[in-house]
């Protein structure tokens, strides 16, 4: 018995229609772009962020008249964390 191959009309190859590639390309260039705002939006939040004890109670007096609840929370974060490093 022997191989044989058929055609049946339709080439083998498939072809991409520019509307395809167009979409693909404009996808491609979105998403790259929300990386970069995400990358930017993460360097900028990490060099406002308190570092220290002082600079949270002082974020926390900032924000006592709009969120008293969050300034209280953040208080006794402080408070927490400055009594376990005294033991």
């Amino acid at each position: 018995m022997s191989t044989a191959s058929m055609t049946f009309g339709r080439s083998t190859t498939y072809g991409t229609s520019r509307g395809s590639r167009w979409f693909a390309n404009a996808a491609s260039a979105l998403i790259q772009l929300l990386r970069r705002i995400d990358r930017w939006q993460l360097e900028r939040s990490s060099r406002r962020d308190p570092r220290s004890t002082a600079e949270v109670l002082a974020w926390a007096r900032s924000i006592e008249a709009s969120d008293p609840g969050f300034a209280a929370d953040l208080r006794a974060a402080v408070y927490r964390a400055e009594s376990q490093t005294e033991r």
